[in-house]
């Protein structure tokens, strides 16, 4: 798996602070705040719907640019979700593939063909040991009260959740664990704190987006917004 930008300032952290708590744009009338058409409609577009108005916003302070394109073929979480169920073994039969599976990458428009994408976010089959860990993350990573585990830093971020789901044959006597993870290509700039919060809503959007697919009960324990450490 694969930790870029400009100085953070007032308004990016407004602007990423806003996509989370869901502040809006006032459509003239008192206290109708709505979200904007436009920025809806920009998150859409990325990640197949994956990517909620938060994590757009957070994935702009990434990626060093407000204007973000995929770089890969399109994929979405529906078939992030199949190619993931492609992948599981039932029990009693050989081990799960772990291999990656991309849900997509993004990339600032300033720096499109400039190298590899500025942010890939990525799962792959987990298991309890490694998704419950023995309490020990990289220095460099923060634990963040999100699904099962997860250990978020300035240039990536890992997300284990436990899915109960028909789709996945065996997990109601055993859940399934699954991993998501985001990664920069570059370490982005701003403060340590603000870039850790960016990572832990795109990496909670995406998993939550692939769980619902999975038809995880419970959407696999994430609730609709992620736990943030320093907004």
């Amino acid at each position: 798996m694969r930790e870029r930008g400009m100085t953070l300032s007032a308004a990016v952290v407004f602007g990423l602070l806003c996509g989370a708590v869901g502040c809006g744009s006032t459509d003239g009338k008192e206290g109708g705040a709505t979200t904007s058409p436009q920025v809806t409609n920009a998150a859409e577009q990325l990640c197949g719907g994956a990517v909620s108005a938060a994590a757009r916003s957070a994935l702009g302070l990434l990626a060093g640019g407000s204007a973000l394109h995929p770089t890969d073929p399109a994929e979405n979480p529906s078939a992030a979700a199949d190619e993931l169920v492609a992948h599981w073994a039932p029990l009693n039969t050989p081990p799960h593939k772990r291999d990656p599976v991309d849900l997509c990458a993004i990339s600032a428009e300033k720096n499109l063909g400039a190298g590899p994408a500025d942010v890939r976010i990525e799962f792959r089959l987990s298991d309890a040991e490694e998704a419950k860990g023995d309490g020990k993350i990289a220095a460099s990573l923060e634990r963040y009260d999100v699904g099962v585990r997860a250990s978020i830093g300035t240039q990536r971020a890992y997300l284990w959740f436990s899915c109960v789901s028909g789709r996945l044959s065996g997990s109601e006597q055993g859940p399934a664990y699954l991993l998501a993870s985001v990664e920069s290509a570059r370490a982005p700039k701003g403060e340590a704190g603000a870039l850790k919060d960016a990572n832990a809503t795109v990496v909670h959007s995406a998993a939550l987006a692939v769980a619902q697919k999975l038809s995880c009960d419970g959407d696999g324990g994430l609730a609709p917004k992620p736990a943030l450490k320093h907004a």
